[in-house]
């Protein structure tokens, strides 16, 4: 297009206006010359072009390349100081003497009697050991069946529930937002944390007459003075 508008100039400007009422009487031959002379020329001036005019007169250039995503926004998610953990457990019929222990400071905070009250007893009884079995008389308490069912029908409660606590290191969590929707999370700080996890359990209803925590329950209230069972009907002294 800039090589036919710059021959339209050409002959504005070399054909006199009063060309038009006079006839031709010019050749074929000169006016094609004239023509090529035009188009070299024009030619020739696009091609003395900066290379920025050029690309201007050529065909639209491609597309920019994509604008890389910005940040937008920054969180910082930080864990709780203390956290608490409910768990759901099965209070042990079988334990070992070190679980066995463990259970005797349950039922002792449980039922407001000494602990060590508790423990002397199941020592001097069995020896910690749920499976001692001394003929009638069976379990960390040696409970005949008659005293255990007495206890077991005062029992007054078969929820049993506890607490451990313990430290431990987190780590907080920064979450970094784009602006092209896109997401990343790092890893933070670290902190500690109190966790409290909450244990909660039931007895069974019917245990057998060696369950070793149903012994240790009626143990404790017969210590505190709350079971059929008197703490007197024991040998070993509490």
């Amino acid at each position: 297009m800039e090589v036919f508008k710059q021959m339209r100039e050409f002959f504005t400007c070399a054909v006199p206006a009063r060309a038009a009422t006079e006839p031709c009487d010019r050749s074929p031959k000169p006016m094609l010359g004239a023509v090529c002379v035009a188009g070299a020329v024009a030619c020739s001036s696009v091609a003395g072009l900066p290379p920025a005019a050029q690309a201007a007169s050529g065909p639209p250039a491609a597309g920019k390349p994509p604008v890389p995503a910005h940040v937008t926004d920054v969180d910082s998610v930080r864990p709780n100081r203390h956290k608490v953990i409910r768990k759901r457990f099965t209070p042990a019929a079988k334990p070992g003497p070190k679980e066995v222990r463990r259970i005797i400071g349950v039922e002792a905070r449980r039922w407001n009697i000494s602990p060590s009250s508790l423990s002397r007893r199941v020592a001097c009884e069995s020896e910690y050991k749920w499976y001692a079995d001394n003929g009638s008389y069976q379990g960390l308490l040696q409970f005949g069946s008659d005293a255990f069912y007495r206890g077991l029908s005062s029992i007054r409660s078969r929820k049993v529930k506890f607490t451990r606590e313990r430290k431990r290191m987190v780590r907080a969590e920064k979450v970094v937002r784009y602006s092209d929707g896109s997401v990343k999370r790092k890893p933070g700080i670290k902190r500690w944390q109190r966790v409290v996890t909450v244990y909660r359990g039931t007895l069974p209803r019917n245990p057998p007459i060696t369950h070793a925590w149903t012994q240790l329950r009626i143990g404790s209230q017969a210590i505190r003075g709350l079971s059929a069972v008197e703490s007197s009907e024991w040998s070993c002294p509490a």
